[in-house]
Formats: structure tokens, C-alpha cells, sequence
């Protein structure tokens, strides 16, 4: 709204009356500013899902990757990859697809965060700078990326490996993964023995506490900045349904 205020100012004090075109970069540069803070959004945001992951799956990710992680997120580089049997991954599709194998993969947590990375990397082509109009960016490649979060916040909740256990902890209290463990062992609780339980046994955890959901929440709000990038772009977001989440195997 200032920004109309002050081109109003300037047209009835200088008489002077703007064309269409320079009419339409100026909301189109103001635009391109607002998708900058989108992008710069989901990356501070994406650091702050990776600490939390790292934390809650601490044998999931190579400690002495975590200094180089970081600084390449903070300077938008894209030179860090890593290898996966030899060979060096150098695409998001491939850093999400072993991220959520569900075959046994070492250091998971750093496939799923460099995938994300280079996800939002190619969307808002930010090896290419700050562009200077809305209209410099891809609305296809946006697309993908707010498809892909939404397939991204339904797999990192429920996704499971080979052996039916979690690919990722995230809102689980530790008492449900135990108890889960005993009950496909053929354990049948009572309540007495569910006071057992460790973390319930210890006073570490309660019956009554919700479940975490700020991994679901962080993801969320990535998702609803990437909506506002394509709102800008005259683009309306496409919510995936419950079913259509559930069948994707392959990334887009």
C-alpha cells in the first residue's frame, strides 16, 4: 500500500502520468521482492528442519558434514553433493528418492536436506540472483516445488521402511515407538504394563502429551509460502489429494 501511496505522491506533483508498461514493472519489481523473502523464508526455515531431524534421528546423518551443510544453505552455493555407491548425486529428485528409500541408506537425514535444498535452488533459480521482475520466474518450476513439498510433509509423517519401521522420526513420542516395537513382537499391554514402558517408566514422557507436530508445521509454512510465489504470479496452488499422495513413489 506505501508503495501506491508514493507513486500517487509522484504523479500529482510532478504532473507526470506513467505508461501501462512502467506501470506494470514497478508492481512486477515490488512482486519479484516479495518472492525473494518467500524463497529466503523456506531456506531459514529449511536449516531450522534440519537441526530438529538431526536431533531427533542423531544416527541418521554425518556429523562431519554439518559445518558444510550449513554454510552452503547461508551462501546459496550449490557445490556441495554427495555420492551413493560410487556415484556423485547431482539432482533433487535423486537426493529425495534415497532420502525416502525404504531400503536401509546411511546418513538419511542429508539426502532428504540437500534434496530439499537443491528443490528450492532450481524453483526460484536462485543461482541466478535476485531477479528483477515476478515475471523472471519459472511458474512450472514452482509448481513442481509446491507439488513436492505437499508430497514431502505427507511421506516424512508416514513413510516406512522394508521392515514397517519409521524412514523418519518426527511426531512419534518415543513411548509409541516402543510400544509399536513390542506389539509386532506379539506383546499384548495391559495397562499396568504400559506404565513399563521406559520413557513412561523414567517420568521422560507422558500418556497425555500431544505429539510433536513442529516438523509438520515448519513444512507447512513452507507450503504456504511457495502458494503466496504463485498467487503473486497469477497462479492458483494445486492441492494434491489424499489418494494421489499416498500412490507417488517418484518424485516430480
Amino acid at each position: 500500500m506505501k508503495y501506491l501511496l508514493s507513486l500517487l505522491i509522484v504523479i500529482l506533483f510532478t504532473g507526470c502520468v506513467p505508461q501501462k508498461e512502467s506501470v506494470q514493472t514497478f508492481f512486477q519489481t515490488d512482486s519479484a521482492t516479495t518472492i525473494k523473502k518467500d524463497y529466503a523464508f523456506a531456506i531459514k526455515s529449511l536449516k531450522t528442519l534440519k537441526t530438529k531431524l538431526d536431533k531427533r534421528n542423531p544416527k541418521a546423518f554425518d556429523k562431519t558434514l554439518v559445518k558444510s551443510m550449513n554454510t552452503l544453505i547461508d551462501n546459496l552455493d550449490n557445490t556441495l553433493h554427495l555420492k551413493f555407491q560410487g556415484r556423485t548425486i547431482d539432482n533433487y529428485k535423486d537426493y529425495l528418492q534415497l532420502a525416502f528409500s525404504k531400503d536401509s541408506i546411511k546418513n538419511r537425514n542429508d539426502y532428504f536436506t540437500l534434496g530439499l535444498y537443491y528443490l528450492i535452488y532450481d524453483a526460484y533459480d536462485i543461482k541466478e540472483g535476485h531477479q528483477v521482475t515476478a515475471l523472471s520466474y519459472s511458474t512450472e518450476k514452482l509448481e513442481k516445488l509446491y507439488k513436492n513439498l505437499q508430497i514431502i510433509k505427507w511421506k516424512i509423517k508416514y513413510a516406512k521402511n522394508i521392515n514397517d519401521n519409521y524412514l523418519f522420526l518426527t511426531w512419534q513420542n518415543n513411548w509409541q515407538i516402543e510400544l509399536k516395537k513390542r506389539i509386532k513382537k506379539g506383546y499384548e499391554p495391559s495397562w499396568k504394563e504400559l506404565q513399563q514402558l521406559e520413557y513412561i517408566k523414567n517420568g521422560k514422557e507422558s500418556f497425555f502429551v500431544a505429539s510433536n507436530f513442529s516438523f509438520e508445521v515448519l513444512l507447512t509454512q513452507m507450503t504456504d509460502r511457495v502458494a503466496n510465489t504463485l498467487q503473486l504470479l497469477g497462479i492458483t496452488p494445486q492441492e494434491m489429494s489424499l489418494e494421489a499422495l499416498k500412490a507417488i513413489f517418484i518424485f516430480i
